[in-house]
Parts: C-alpha cells; sequence; structure tokens
C-alpha cells in the first residue's frame, strides 16, 4: 500500500528542486517573451504579419506550445531518477521505509507540478497583458494553456523513460534532443512525404491514425477541436479529410503520457533489483 506522507514527502522534495533548475525559468520567460512577440508583431506561424484579432494569436500560440513545451518538459526530466542515483542520494532516500512506487509516484508528481508552475508563469505573464490588447477569449486562452500543461506531462513522461533507459545524464540528454527533433519537425515532414509519395491518395483514415503516433500532433488536433479561437487545422491538419473524434484525440495523448511512465516505472524496479541502474 502506498503512503501518501510518503509520496507527499518526495513530491516537496522534487519540486524543490525543480523550481530550483534555472533553465526551467529561462524557457518559461522565454515563452512569456515569445507569446507577446508573436501578438504584438506578427502570427508568421500561419503567414499573417502585423497585429492580429485574438483567433488568429490564438492559432499561432498553439504552434508555439508545440515547440517550447515539450522543449521545457524535456529540459526538466532530461535527469530524472538518474540524477539521483549519481549523487548517491537515491540511494540514502531508499535507506528510508519508502517503497519504489512511493519515490517514483512522488518524484514524478514532483517534476509534474513543477512543470504545471512554469508553464503557468509563462502563459499567465503573457495572458494578462494580452487579455488587456486583444479580443482573446477566456476560455480559450486558458484552454490552450491546459492542453499545453497536458502536452508538457506528455513528454515528461517520455523524458522519465529515456533517462532511465539511458543511464547517464549527457546519453539522456542527447537523446531528449533527437525526441523533440523527431516530434516537432521531422515526423510531419516524413508525413508530408508520404503525402507527395501517394499522390495525394493516402487513405484518411490511415494519414489520421498515423497523426496519432505523433503526440505534438494530436495536441494540434485537440486544440484545433476544443479551443473556439482556433478557426482551422493547423501544420499538417490542413490536409485532413477526417477528423478523429474528440474521445479518440483524448484517449491518445492520454495513452502517450501513461504508457512512457508505466515502462519507465518497470526499468526502474528492474534496474534497481539488479543494481544496473547507472
Amino acid at each position: 500500500m502506498i503512503s501518501r506522507d510518503a509520496v507527499l514527502s518526495i513530491v516537496g522534495k522534487e519540486l524543490g528542486d525543480g523550481l530550483r533548475n534555472r533553465w526551467i525559468w529561462t524557457v518559461s520567460a522565454l515563452i512569456a517573451t515569445s507569446v507577446l512577440a508573436i501578438a504584438f508583431f506578427g502570427a508568421a506561424p500561419v503567414g499573417v504579419t502585423g497585429r492580429q484579432g485574438g483567433g488568429v494569436v490564438i492559432a499561432s500560440l498553439v504552434n508555439l506550445a508545440v515547440y517550447l513545451v515539450p522543449l521545457l518538459a524535456l529540459l526538466l526530466g532530461c535527469g530524472a531518477v538518474i540524477d539521483e542515483k549519481q549523487r548517491g542520494t537515491l540511494d540514502l532516500i531508499l535507506v528510508y521505509p519508502i517503497s519504489l512506487g512511493e519515490y517514483f509516484s512522488g518524484a514524478f508528481l514532483g517534476f509534474a507540478l513543477a512543470l504545471t508552475i512554469a508553464i503557468a508563469v509563462g502563459f499567465g505573464v503573457s495572458g494578462i497583458v494580452l487579455m488587456s490588447w486583444f479580443e482573446i477569449e477566456v476560455g480559450a486562452y486558458l484552454g490552450l494553456a491546459g492542453l499545453a500543461v497536458a502536452l508538457g506531462v506528455v513528454f515528461l513522461s517520455l523524458s522519465f523513460l529515456v533517462s532511465i533507459a539511458a543511464r547517464d545524464r549527457s546519453r539522456a540528454v542527447v537523446s531528449l534532443v533527437f525526441v523533440w527533433i523527431f516530434s516537432v519537425f521531422v515526423f510531419d515532414l516524413l508525413l508530408l512525404g508520404l503525402l507527395v509519395v501517394s499522390g495525394g491518395e493516402l487513405p484518411a483514415a490511415l494519414f489520421s491514425t498515423l497523426l496519432l503516433m505523433n503526440p505534438t500532433d494530436v495536441f494540434r488536433l485537440l486544440c484545433f477541436k476544443w479551443i473556439s479561437g482556433v478557426a482551422s487545422p493547423l501544420g499538417l491538419t490542413t490536409a485532413m479529410p477526417f477528423v478523429p473524434s474528440t474521445l479518440l484525440l483524448g484517449v491518445a495523448l492520454l495513452a502517450w503520457g501513461a504508457l512512457p511512465l508505466i515502462v519507465s516505472y518497470s526499468l526502474f524496479r528492474h534496474r534497481v533489483a539488479n543494481e544496473t541502474l547507472t
């Protein structure tokens, strides 16, 4: 049985460590600055320049979130668990009456809370300014921020898996850079290439299924369906004759967050038991 007090103590420790990470606040400040720059100086991601209305601003911010939120999550989680092992603090923590499940769940929740706070600060500071200058619906902006947090948690889960699998921070950082590049840039380029090769005759159901294989595209589709300010699909979704249901998209995003976390916990238990974590 998992002890709530034990989990909360780990949450507090990891939350404090996360909030002291200067890179997290650097990216959070970059999010706030980029949001304001796009709003006031142009909506370049959707091909429009100049000061725009609320709908165009929200559409631009969706693409901005795709680039920066995963990067923020990966920076935060790149040394998850492994840093504690290399410093020797993990062995000390596990001497106390705390199970591996309590430590792992507390660590992930602590990281997730730190990530949520960083995203909330980045979007919150810029949101206050935007609300007073643009006709942006509060619900649409809060919806975007909430989905951005969900996307961040997905990539935090992926970072836990990569970090534990890589066994040390340097390998984890290199691997996570490739994860970020592939998810944000390469995957969509490969799908575009597939469309070109097929002469635009790729079955709609197959194309939609392939989009579900990338969490950033699932995020874009959810923004399109849930946020009223996003008037049209974004990125590759403009080529989609068929959009998956909201329920399917939600399940896909949940799976992207849960499955890597389950695998990383199993791998963590196996390596601690066999003393092969590092």
